[in-house]
Parts: C-alpha cells; structure tokens; sequence
C-alpha cells in the first residue's frame, strides 16, 4: 500500500486544532497536485502534519491524523477549496473511517523522517516505503494515545 503526506501549514491555515472536530467525523485533507491526490483516493492511506514555524526560519512537523482515503472531489461550482486546493480527499461517506488522530499532535523526531519533510516540497507527496514503519510505530505507540475515528 502507497501512503501520502500532507502538509498543514499553521501560518496558512491555522493549527490542526481548528479542523478536528470535523475530521474527527470525516476525516478529509486538501490538495492540488496530480497524479498524488488520484492515486491516494484509491484506498491509499494520508498522513496530516502540522508544519509550525520555530525560531531562526526552522519548521516543525507534527502528525495530527492518518486516514485511507477513497474519496477525490473538486469544490462544487468550481473555484478552489479554502481558496487555495483543487481537491478534497476523504474517507467514504456514511462508513467509519479507517485510521486515527491525536487529540495533540505528535512532534516528528525520526531524523530521517524529519529531513524528508524538510526537503519535500508543500504540496501532497509519496511518502518513501522505509519511513512509513517510523510512522506506525508512533500511532501505535500507547504512550501517545491514539484514538481511532469513531
């Protein structure tokens, strides 16, 4: 399976916080490239962080949620979601989302995990095979407290 990551940046959009109540329900992620967004839309797991800004022009990076995603829509009317994405991913409608959040988001101390987001662009990217093991063993980690969507 492919995974995807995705890049919420709190200077542009705010914290995660803003959005969980409704991801908590339907968890979704904005996007603007392509073939990215297609192919995560084909039962292809997203991994959200928070990219937050830090002294001397550094950036942080914090996984708020992951979700299989199955669903890729572009805004009704046309235009752009939040002004800004050609394309919403989600979870199908009317079933219980596969995956999970944190109530606080997890900060990425994994070197390499790091470094990877540091060099990748903002827009929806595949996530390299070997990082996403770094990944699942922090959504697994009890000590975090993962919860899955309801």
């Amino acid at each position: 399976m492919t995974a995807f990551a995705v890049k919420h940046f709190v200077d542009d959009l705010g914290p995660l916080s803003r959005v969980m109540k409704q991801v908590k329900k339907a968890p979704y992620s904005y996007a603007s490239n392509e073939p990215e967004a297609t192919n995560a839309a084909l039962g292809n797991d997203i991994y959200v962080f928070e990219v937050r800004a830090e002294p001397k022009g550094l950036r942080s990076y914090w996984l708020g949620y992951k979700f299989r995603a199955f669903e890729k829509y572009p805004p009704a009317g046309g235009g752009k979601w939040l002004e800004q994405f050609k394309f919403k991913n989600a979870a199908r409608a009317c079933e219980q989302a596969e995956g999970c959040y944190f109530d606080t988001p997890i900060e990425i101390v994994e070197p390499r995990l790091g470094a990877w987001l540091g060099e990748n662009r903002p827009a929806m990217a595949e996530i390299p095979p070997e990082l996403v093991p770094a990944l699942d063993r922090l959504l697994g980690d009890p000590a975090n407290n993962a919860k899955a969507f309801a």
